[in-house]
């Protein structure tokens, strides 16, 4: 299964923020890329950063569709003060909603997987 992390963001400092999500997105890459979906083939978990620019809502996982052989979804993530948190606090946040969010877009499809092996993966 493929798995893509793309964003849109709410504010320039939100930049921070998809520097830590290539980085996640790459440490997921090696499970999914081994993970059987059966008919869904990607994955893509966009994620909705709120900012000093305004937000998208709020926070959640939301808008869950399966397109023929793709699964989506959108997570909305509060404003947390982007600017005033150390990387490895952005990573913990970002790594928490971009799990739910892929437990909640698996489980809707009914694709059974492993939590566990998953969270190991993305440290």
């Amino acid at each position: 299964m493929k798995f893509s992390l793309p964003a849109q963001l709410r504010g320039p400092e939100c930049r921070r923020v998809m520097q830590q999500s290539i980085a996640l997105q790459r440490k997921l890459e090696p499970w999914f890329g081994s993970f059987d979906g059966g008919e869904v083939t990607d994955l893509a978990v966009v994620l909705r950063v709120n900012g000093s620019l305004g937000s998208f809502g709020p926070e959640g996982v939301e808008n869950i569709a399966i397109d023929e052989s793709t699964l989506t979804c959108d997570v909305v993530i509060a404003d947390k003060g982007w600017a005033d948190l150390h990387d490895e606090e952005i990573a913990e946040i970002l790594r928490t909603r971009v799990l739910q969010a892929i437990d909640v877009c698996l489980r809707t499809a009914e694709i059974a997987y492993d939590a566990q092996v998953l969270e190991t993966a993305s440290y």
